[in-house]
């Protein structure tokens, strides 16, 4: 039969840990040593292998095999190889012309193989935080993210990224070509235009919009006065942003869904936005709700040339929201004159369901949960005892022994000051010492009470209260600062990075010359910054089996985000009957009725009033 014809073996394919694992054997290294020095669970699952005898049989198979093919290649040596077969007795030079011959000749990675196998320890554990297990998912990781790629992945800088980059050009012929994307800042203004591949640019990158589609002569356009000195389109859409010029999240927000209908206009439907009609306004909610491919990409920075216009498909609240402003965006376009009419008043808005309570209040953790983090002796505690507080030098560098505790009591402070008082992320980033004291002792009042001043949304501020744990919590943040938290005129940030990536420009905000090394400037993270904090701290803790959490615990751990503390804070705070007015006033919320929605979401009342209703008349 045919199958009986197949007498060539399939060829041996070993990797670096192969022959790593091969030099220990040689030298009479324990078997259950080599087994836990050189080989970690996904590479022994690849290579088949469940106990040491299985491994000292394919170590052994891989020394003959080895053997036989130098031996073929350089006859010379055939009988020095046969004489330390024969008598186990493998000097240095034989080893090391036998794995070096070998690997140059017969090992190449592939895709499927796991990066355990080809990297050293200490890159790919780094690299599984980032859940890259394969050859294949590393090289689309890089591919994707381009030159900075190494960023995200803890203990992994530049220098071995740029090795990683130089192994995988050299194996471009099994695992292909690594091609990585032009990472140049885009500086010089471009003209938008229909060609819109090659111009895909947000909008402070837009010189100006190619006089056919610029809309300057738009048949929307109102003849005679105008009230704003607009030309064109991108300049009435810039006069409009500038409305919002002191509150960043709302210009931000705008902008984004103005230069993506510009976008649209000028490179998809290939109008003017001045000429937009009612036909042209269904068929960009159309696109809303499915992006072409090439307008979708990862978040990237907006100087560079992998930025896209979206993140992926919108939910129909986004393409709602969307509607929305741009449908207000044409009525002041209206209303000073620039347009005679507003093509999105014909738009209905896309369809949604109606969430019973319109916050997302159910983002917020139990009571137990949130117990379970934050009391004396909880899971933040215990993390942080790990790696007590010793004679820390600020900075700390990221391979420093005392880097974890530190990181996680920036977790703790970060936690306990969002989920005790309510705080927006953008308002605990920008939160400085000088803004916090103690309340006077009175009368009621029990001890020990700070208040901290936050400058909220309309740049009105008003006053949190919190709890000596808060302040404990601080504290040790701020030693692990090197800095002096009782001194209360300090305008430093209340949260700190304690370790500075290498990047220049973290470097320049974080860092200052000291006398003998630089010190930390004490200025706050971002609010994108403080988002990454909280996030990747939880999902450790949602990671880490030691830890006394259920499934169910750790799912909602994992998807958490700083908004969430925030509605915790709220909800605890009904649950524990706190007047509405004051809970108000804690929240910042302009509306009573907004604070109203924690009423009506407290399912605990609910459930207990309906209990007390049908319960046992005895």
């Amino acid at each position: 039969m045919a199958q009986h014809n197949r007498v060539a073996a399939d060829t041996p394919r070993y990797t670096r840990a192969d022959f790593t694992a091969l030099r220990f054997r040689l030298n009479r290294i324990p078997t259950e040593q080599i087994l836990s020095r050189v080989y970690d669970e996904d590479a022994l699952h690849a290579a088949g292998i469940d106990t040491p005898a299985q491994l000292e049989a394919r170590l052994d198979a891989m020394r003959d095999h080895l053997v036989e093919r130098v031996c073929l290649s350089n006859p010379y040596l055939s009988a020095s190889l046969a004489d330390a077969r024969r008598f186990n007795r493998w000097p240095k030079t034989a080893i090391d012309y036998l794995v070096r011959a070998a690997d140059q000749d017969f090992s190449a990675p592939e895709p499927d193989d796991p990066v355990s196998a080809w990297l050293r320890p200490i890159v790919f554990r780094a690299l599984r935080h980032e859940h890259i297990l394969t050859m294949a998912q590393l090289h689309a990781y890089i591919a994707l993210r381009g030159r900075r790629w190494y960023l995200p992945v803890p203990r992994l800088g530049a220098g071995k990224a740029r090795a990683i980059e130089r192994w995988l050009q050299a194996h471009a012929a099994t695992l292909g070509p690594l091609v990585l994307p032009d990472e140049t800042p885009q500086t010089a203004l471009v003209e938008l235009g229909p060609e819109l591949a090659r111009q895909l640019v947000p909008l402070e990158q837009v010189g100006r919009v190619m006089r056919a589609l610029d809309g300057s002569q738009g048949r929307n356009r109102v003849p005679g006065y105008c009230l704003i000195a607009a030309r064109d389109d991108l300049e009435a859409i810039r006069a409009y942003l500038s409305r919002f010029r002191d509150r960043d999240k709302t210009a931000r927000a705008y902008q984004k869904e103005l230069e993506r209908f510009l976008l649209w206009c000028v490179g998809v439907r290939r109008i003017a936005l001045s000429n937009v009609g009612a036909d042209d306004c269904e068929r960009y909610k159309e696109f809303l709700a499915q992006p072409d491919p090439s307008w979708i990409g990862p978040k990237a920075p907006r100087t560079s040339t992998r930025w896209r216009p979206f993140a992926g498909a919108l939910k129909p609240e986004s393409q709602r929201y969307a509607v929305l402003v741009l449908r207000g965006f044409f009525a002041w376009l209206v209303g000073v004159r620039y347009l005679g009419g507003n093509p999105w008043l014909l738009v209905p808005d896309p369809v949604t369901t109606q969430r019973e309570v319109p916050l997302a209040v159910e983002k917020a953790l139990p009571a137990r949960l949130w117990e379970a983090l934050v009391r004396p002796n909880g899971i933040l505690d215990l993390l942080c005892a790990k790696w007590p507080v010793s004679s820390l030098e600020a900075p700390l560098g990221a391979k420093n022994a005392d880097t974890p505790g530190a990181q996680y009591r920036l977790a703790r402070a970060t936690v306990l000051l969002l989920g005790c008082s309510g705080a927006r992320r953008e308002e605990a980033a920008r939160a400085l010492r000088c803004h916090l004291q103690p309340v006077p002792e009175q009368a009621g009042i029990p001890a020990g009470l700070w208040e901290l001043a936050l400058l909220g949304k309309r740049n009105k501020w008003r006053t949190v209260f919190l709890p000596p744990r808060v302040i404990a919590a601080l504290r040790a943040h701020w030693a692990d600062r090197g800095h002096d938290f009782e001194n209360a005129d300090q305008a430093l940030a209340l949260l700190s990075p304690v370790v500075v990536p290498s990047t220049r420009t973290a470097q320049a905000k974080h860092l200052s010359p000291g006398d003998d090394a630089p010190v930390l400037t004490g200025r706050g993270f971002s609010p994108d910054g403080l988002y990454q904090l909280l996030t990747t701290a939880l999902l450790r803790i949602a990671d880490d089996a030691t830890l006394p959490l259920a499934e169910a615990e750790r799912g909602l751990l994992r998807h958490v985000a700083p908004h969430a503390l925030r509605h915790t804070f709220a909800t605890h705070a009904v649950a524990n009957e706190m007047p509405v007015d004051v809970l108000q006033r804690l929240l910042g919320h302009a509306s009573l009725q907004t604070t109203s929605l924690y009423v009506r979401a407290e399912r605990a009342r609910g459930i207990a009033a309906v209990a007390k209703l049908y319960g046992d008349p005895s």
